[in-house]
């Protein structure tokens, strides 16, 4: 097993307003907040972001991206736990192996024109174990369901964190603002 001898920031919460359709918001587990964003549609500041590596996540809605594959040249990725009952306390060490890095996918950037029946899309890189994590099962009556799960992020620089996404809502009920609770670095075997 490995120990770096860090502190882990234990249970630590972050709320993140991913309100907007046209941002990406990206985070450093290591600075412990959100360094930056972009427009989701700009093909050069997103090509800006690919090539840094001091962020591990970026969240846009409920899509969320990890420093690897085609979002990003660091070395990320993510595992979704396999747990007989969710317990996000027992898990002490991050798995060897197992994670997987970023995909081409598309996204909603426009909803202008929604009434119309349109919607406007743009292609990013997505983390596929966590793509369904918060799914609307309702539209008129804002019913997410999320999904208990604990994932494990290897991040930008190869460093592990555990994190639990629990909702997509904000205090006044509105879509958009992701909870997450996080702790990292977390001990991985080798």
């Amino acid at each position: 097993m490995f120990d770096d001898g860090l502190v882990p920031k234990s249970g630590t919460p972050l709320v993140v307003d991913c309100s907007s359709y046209t941002h990406w918001y990206f985070f450093s587990f290591e600075e412990g907040k959100i360094i930056g964003s972009c427009d989701a549609g700009d093909a050069v500041a997103g090509a800006q972001w690919r090539t840094r590596t001091d962020w591990d996540l970026a969240f846009h809605r409920q899509n969320i991206q990890t420093n690897s594959g085609v979002s990003g040249v660091g070395e990320g990725g993510i595992l979704k736990l396999e747990q007989p009952k969710f317990d996000f306390d027992a898990v002490t060490v991050a798995p060897a192996d197992g994670y997987q890095t970023d995909v081409a996918d598309s996204i909603v950037y426009d909803m202008s024109q929604m009434v119309l029946g349109e919607i406007g899309y743009v292609q990013a890189g997505l983390a596929q174990p966590v793509k369904n994590w918060a799914t609307l099962h309702n539209m008129m009556a804002s019913d997410w369901r999320y999904e208990q799960s604990v994932f494990i992020v290897r991040t930008a620089e190869k460093q592990y964190a555990k994190i639990r996404l629990w909702n997509f809502k904000n205090e006044k009920g509105e879509s958009g603002t992701i909870s997450m609770q996080y702790v990292y670095p977390l001990t991985h075997n080798p």
